[in-house]
């Protein structure tokens, strides 16, 4: 738990979603904070989201929502108009997820009228040994059309062989697919518009079939896929403490996995950030008392708080804002 003295860090709530693909590992991770069946499926660990918002439990704006905490200047020091522009959370997959893609923020104002799109990407927690992710697809929208007509999709669907670590770029457009037996640490757009383009012909908890999307996605897939635009995680770099990888730097965020042996003091906090642990244990501080953070603690930076340090045998993926967050 946060330490009781005044820390600059602050530690969100999870937002929990009961999926029909859902597993038990969040349950475990969060115990009783993960109420429902087993088919929790995801923990919206940081999230501003209308309705859907983590509630503050740590640091000057405890007990607000983040989207409060936002617009009240908490985060980046100045009082806000605009909404949180990211989200990040834990996908626990017993089941594969449907076969889907998201628009761009042109696609997202002109079909939805919504604010942004929904570019994402994926760090790979766990996932069991013959766990597989999809990411892209081949072929034109004329011959992903065809293939549903016929029962065919998984042909041109994409698909890697994972194992924890792996990272991929989603950008906005791209078919994609979390597969089975698999927990992956997702940032993305705070935004919430999917279409599903295929879903097994699965019932949803209400016992309905669930809604398809065909129209809608087929008009903002990216065809043909640009594979090279989900690789972007370079080698590790070795630093006091543990090991730094870049894992992407995007328009709409810029991520970052330490991998935490010792003390480790992050990259110059020149803004706000948003960090999660994905594996081990450890503490983590920003200019303040250290805190316990273990497997799912996911946390704020506000912008000027001060260092961020990292202190045990643990994993933390770390998001900054893009410019175009």
């Amino acid at each position: 738990m946060p330490s009781s003295k005044a820390d600059p860090l602050l530690f969100v709530d999870p937002v929990f979603q009961q999926r029909v693909w859902g597993g038990d590992t969040l349950r475990q991770w969060f115990g009783e904070e993960a109420t429902g069946s087993a088919t929790v499926g995801e923990a919206w660990v940081i999230s501003g989201l209308p309705g859907m918002a983590g509630t503050i439990r740590g640091g000057s704006a405890a007990g607000m929502t983040v989207d409060e905490a936002w617009r009240a200047g908490l985060v980046t020091g100045s009082q806000r108009s605009d909404d949180f522009p990211l989200l990040v959370k834990f996908l626990d997959a017993a089941e594969w997820l449907s076969v889907q893609v998201h628009p761009d923020d042109g696609q997202a104002e002109r079909i939805e009228g919504q604010p942004r799109g929904k570019s994402e990407c994926w760090y790979v927690v766990e996932g069991r040994p013959d766990a597989e992710l999809v990411v892209g697809h081949e072929g034109d929208e004329q011959g992903m059309r065809r293939a549903l007509g016929g029962g065919r999709v998984d042909e041109l669907l994409i698909r890697h062989r994972v194992e924890p670590g792996d990272f991929f770029m989603v950008p906005a457009g791209t078919v994609h697919a979390v597969g089975a037996g698999v927990v992956v640490y997702e940032v993305q757009q705070s935004s919430d518009t999917t279409y599903r383009l295929y879903d097994y012909e699965r019932l949803g908890l209400d016992g309905q079939p669930r809604q398809l999307h065909v129209d809608k996605a087929l008009s903002v897939i990216n065809s043909p896929f640009d594979r090279a635009a989900s690789v972007t995680a370079a080698g590790s770099e070795v630093i006091p403490g543990g090991r730094r990888r870049l894992l992407v730097e995007d328009p709409h965020f810029t991520v970052t996995e330490y991998v935490v042996t010792g003390r480790l003091n992050a990259d110059a906090n020149d803004d706000y950030c948003l960090g999660s642990v994905v594996a081990g244990r450890g503490s983590v501080s920003c200019g303040g008392p250290e805190s316990v953070a273990g497997p799912g603690t996911s946390f704020i930076c506000p912008r000027g708080a001060g260092p961020l340090t990292f202190d045990g045998d643990m994993i933390v993926v770390v998001t900054k804002p893009g410019p175009l967050a």
